[in-house]
């Protein structure tokens, strides 16, 4: 993606009023994970709700090669970033608090990340990937190795958008 486009994107994430549209239609919820809502897709984007309960989080991951974008709707997020060392061990770089209405930005080029819901009870977030991600590699803490994950959806409800 270019460098422009991505400027176009982090332009559009920061100045949209996400408090106009009401997600409650799109949100499911499960106990055993967060959900993954698609709300759009096409070949150029997807834009997907996740849903977290208390606790919940990902695995470190990548992106397959794509950028992604996360803006928190409500609760709270820790996210952690990884990179490779020159061994090609896997090391934490850093870590963020993320609040409501701010915008986190990551690709393949920066690293890994894992985001978990840090808030007392639920946390919604809108990701949005360049293009859309099918596949991505997670890391399995417990063989130290990463593994192919295909990615789906837990539902699908498309977003109509009114003026």
């Amino acid at each position: 993606m270019s460098k422009s486009s991505v400027e176009d994107y982090n332009s559009v994430l920061n100045n949209f009023n996400f408090e106009t549209i009401d997600f409650k239609p799109f949100e499911s919820w499960s106990e055993e994970k967060y959900t993954r809502n698609c709300l759009y897709r096409d070949d150029k984007f997807e834009l997907i709700l996740l849903c977290w309960e208390k606790g919940q989080g990902t695995a470190i991951h990548g992106h397959d090669g794509e950028d992604c974008w996360v803006y928190l709707l409500e609760g709270e997020m820790e996210e952690v970033m990884f990179s490779l060392d020159d061994l090609d061990h896997l090391r934490e770089v850093g870590s963020q608090k993320v609040i409501p209405q701010q915008l986190t930005f990551m690709n393949d080029k920066i690293g890994f990340h894992k985001l978990k819901n840090s808030a007392n009870g639920s946390s919604i977030s809108l990701h949005l990937y360049a293009q859309p991600i099918e596949n991505c590699v997670s890391y399995d803490e417990s063989t130290k190795r990463f593994i192919d994950r295909q990615l789906n959806y837990d539902t699908f409800k498309q977003l109509a958008l009114r003026d």
